[in-house]
């Protein structure tokens, strides 16, 4: 063996240490590799039992969808959502897509205005906030025939289901009538497209529980729309006396190409006849309400007092 000179040794040192390194750099992306390789395989593991796993696995019984509705049983609704949406199949909280698939196969329901907000919890649950439709009028068909539950419209002149929703339906029979409209009926689910009729939904729905107290009974629009318009009508309030109180115009969606005077909003009118009605203490047929006030007169130019236009036409009050 030759004999080598201290420069020699110092270089053949430092390459062994550097070998010596250069091995443990190696090793660490094949170690990442394999516990990424690892945790792949966890994963596609736990994909596939956690559908019959207890820690992860979902059940149309752990859907909760609230609130309460005050016209149809939500545990009704959910159990034909999912049946309709193909829901009923064993679910995992470890599916991306699952609030996703909840949300559009319940916005996608009649009775269902909007889907607030899908969220997951664990132990495995789902709960489901949603905002309902809610009805206002019964459409009547113009050969004057009786009110049907069949025809029930939101307040955007959406028609809703009755049929197997509404266990209870006599609260139907004290929502507004739309009448003298043709009965060009829409199918479930889907808004009306004349505008007398989403026009009335949307008196209404301003109206809303005070309907009754009003002593209300329905709502007519005028044959033609206003000058100006192709879907803005004009409307008469109906008693269950048979008065008829003009309401006015109420806009569809539309800008109408008139001089006159912007019209009321729907709430503003409906707050007046309130204010009418609290203040003199009778309802729209003249009739006094247990609140004691005495009679008296609308102080408005958009509806006509009940009493003035009985004493307009001689009848007696």
């Amino acid at each position: 063996m030759t004999d080598q000179s201290p420069g020699e040794e110092e270089f053949l040192t430092r390459w062994v240490v550097w070998l010596r390194h250069a091995k443990g750099l190696l090793l660490v992306p094949l170690l990442l590799t394999i516990v990424i390789a690892g945790i792949y395989w966890r994963w596609q593991v736990l994909r596939q039992t956690a559908p019959t796993s207890t820690h992860y696995g979902i059940t149309p019984a752990d859907i909760e969808v609230v609130p309460r509705s005050d016209w149809i049983d939500r545990h009704d609704l959910l159990r034909k959502v999912v049946r309709d949406a193909s829901l009923d199949d064993r679910l995992s909280l470890l599916d991306a897509d699952l609030t996703e698939r909840i949300s559009l196969a319940l916005r996608d329901h009649p009775w269902v205005k909007r889907v607030k907000r899908v969220e997951k919890f664990h132990p495995p649950r789902i709960k489901v906030t949603i905002e309902y439709r809610k009805p206002v009028a019964m459409v009547v068909g113009s050969d004057g025939a009786g009110p049907t539950d069949d025809v029930v419209v939101d307040s955007k002149g959406v028609r809703l289901p009755v049929a197997d929703y509404v266990v209870d339906r006599k609260p139907l029979k004290h929502l507004a009538q739309i009448r003298n409209v043709p009965m060009n009926v829409p199918a479930i689910g889907k808004q009306w497209e004349d505008g007398r009729v989403v026009g009335a939904a949307e008196i209404a729905s301003a109206i809303g529980p005070f309907w009754k107290d009003f002593s209300l009974l329905a709502i007519e629009p005028s044959a033609q729309p206003v000058p100006g318009s192709t879907h803005t009508y004009t409307f008469d309030l109906i008693t269950r006396g048979g008065q008829k109180i003009p309401w006015g115009r109420q806009p569809v969606g539309e800008a109408i190409d008139s001089d006159v005077a912007p019209e009321p909003t729907a709430d503003s009118k409906a707050q007046k006849l309130k204010n009418y009605m609290e203040e003199h203490g009778v309802d729209l047929d003249g009739t006094p309400t247990d609140q004691g006030f005495e009679r008296g007169t609308i102080p408005s130019d958009e509806t006509v007092s009940p009493r003035e236009r009985a004493r307009s036409t001689d009848r007696p009050e």
